[in-house]
């Protein structure tokens, strides 16, 4: 596996404000506590000891899942470990989607991994620990049910509602069935479809698949895979839940944060309510509103007094579900976390929370991109080599690409720039003449002369497209590369499933990604298979 390294400016995929926090964030001091190096997780871990966690309820829940799960050796150190002051973890999250989904499922928690183990080494005496939140009580079902695979769209169909993680796994049994068929026979193929046929077994909820499957997969490198639907987890958190439905304040804080942002040409990144919590039972997650002194479950005929809903909190903490505005502050409220590592929107609004973790006296993390990539086979390559296509040409768009093979390859200079240019000079000269007889002749002769530009255009397209006729098959080469590695002319990492590649590459495939996956770096990075 070689590693090529590219500025992210280079990638027009990338949101501005993708771009700018990678690149800039020194300029976001008033919305970021630490800057995303090693001198701000440096002070993130001095500072993490002045908010205390209860270790012992996290150790005891994380026990309580990897018990009936079962965990590794590495995993086993880790969790033991939560009880000390001096282990802190790194987390990452997503929502539960089918078997990963895209391949950046798997960079952020290979980004994770890897931070933790250069942490380790930067600080001799203390752990760090990756973490995956399986986001399970998320009810988009649209958002995680696809799967592109060696290019082939995959689903999970169901007519369940409410929380995914709360489906139960009935018929995914025909959806692996269809995974198996695409991976193929191979001995990794063969495994991997072990792995997800055994994840199955015993996965009464889809909450109990994505974490079978997910911690078989990496269990040997100490992740920890955490659901936070506890009634244990979500107990803990009753002051934070009682302080939003009481106060309220969570949106105008927001919403500051958000106008503030707009000097930097960041839109609002998430849409913030009076109340940022779900009322969740097993077939329904529906908001919370505030009415006429009034808390009410939207599309149900629920209705809470305020000291009924308190009462509930107390009673049934459970159904209770954070929504995006305040999930951030639900994980760092629970573990001993020093940074999360995200996508670029992720952390564009990760970026609107810094005053609302305050107002509820919330250690705020560092945040880290997580490592984008693009991985091109040895068949690209091969392909590559032979049109002699450079990455920068990569980069263009396919217009662009082709006509700078041209340019490389053809003797003729297709291009007509030079001429345009002597044509528009002889009409301005033309023109001047004119202005000077006849003042009104001067936007006459300008039209001819936009005229005569337009038809060389037309000239130097049908020259270019005599060419691309004459190098089809290398034309059809580059659109093909082009296509592969940006699929939808989108970035690779947001399409494809990196089970293709966990499956045709190497056995030490993943451990190469852990190794290379470093978010402290901030290139974009070319994976040459």
């Amino acid at each position: 596996m070689r590693i090529s390294k590219i500025g992210f400016e280079k990638i027009s995929a990338f949101a501005h404000k993708d771009v700018f926090y990678q690149l800039q964030n020194q300029k976001l001091t008033d919305f970021i506590t630490y800057s995303p190096d090693d001198h701000g997780l440096k002070q993130a871990i001095l500072d993490r000891s002045e908010y205390k966690v209860d270790r012992s309820l996290i150790h005891g829940v994380v026990s309580d899942q990897y018990q009936i799960k079962g965990a590794s050796a590495k995993q086993l150190s880790n969790i033991k470990s939560l009880l000390s002051e001096e282990t802190y973890t790194v987390i990452t999250a997503h929502q539960p989607i089918i078997l990963g989904g895209p391949a950046y499922y798997f960079y952020k928690i290979c980004s994770t991994i890897n931070l933790c183990l250069h942490l380790t080494e930067q600080h001799p005496g203390k752990t760090f620990i990756p973490v995956f939140i399986n986001g399970s009580e998320d009810h988009d079902f649209d958002e995680v049910n696809r799967l592109q695979l060696f290019g082939k769209s995959l689903s999970w169909e169901t007519e369940q509602h409410g929380p995914v993680g709360k489906f139960n796994t009935s018929n995914l049994a025909q959806l692996i069935q269809n995974v198996s068929d695409i991976l193929g026979d191979n001995e990794s193929s063969k495994e991997m479809t072990q792995s997800f046929n055994k994840a199955l077994v015993d996965a009464h909820e889809y909450n109990d698949f994505v974490f079978n499957w997910l911690n078989d997969i990496f269990a040997e490198h100490g992740l920890l895979v955490i659901n936070m639907d506890d009634v244990r987890l979500k107990r803990n958190f009753i002051p934070i839940l009682k302080k939003e439905l009481l106060e309220r304040k969570s949106e105008s804080i927001v919403h500051d944060t958000q106008n503030e942002l707009h000097k930097f040409n960041f839109k609002p990144q998430a849409f913030a309510r009076d109340i940022n919590l779900f009322y969740m039972s097993a077939q329904s997650r529906e908001r919370i509103t505030f009415e006429d002194n009034v808390y009410k479950v939207h599309n149900t005929t629920l209705t809470f007094t305020e000291s009924a809903m308190m009462e509930e909190v107390d009673k049934h903490p459970e159904r209770f579900s954070p929504n995006v505005v305040l999930r951030p502050i639900y994980q760092e409220y629970t573990f001993p976390n020093i940074a999360y590592i995200g996508g670029g929107g992720e952390i564009a609004y990760w970026l609107e929370r810094k005053s609302q973790f305050k107002y509820f006296g919330v250690f705020y993390p560092t945040l880290i991109r997580r490592n984008s990539a693009m991985l091109i086979s040895k068949a690209i390559q091969k392909s590559m080599a032979k049109l002699g296509m450079t990455e920068e040409e990569l980069l263009l768009d396919e217009d662009a690409a082709v006509s700078q093979y041209l340019k490389k390859t053809t003797t003729t200079d297709f291009e007509l720039d030079k001429e345009t240019a002597k044509i528009t000079e002889i009409y301005y000269e033309i023109a001047e003449k004119a202005k000077s007889i006849d003042p009104t002749l001067e936007h006459f002769v300008i039209g001819e002369a936009t005229k005569i530009i337009k038809a060389t255009e037309a000239i130097e397209s049908r020259l270019k497209r005599s060419l691309k006729q004459k190098e089809e098959v290398s034309v059809n080469q580059i659109k093909n590369i082009k296509s592969k590695l940006f699929p939808d002319h989108g970035l690779q990492e947001r399409k494809e499933s990196l089970l293709q590649y966990l499956v045709s590459e190497e056995k030490d495939f993943l451990q190469k990604l852990i190794d290379n996956l470093n978010p402290l770096q901030k290139d974009f990075l070319f994976v040459y298979l």
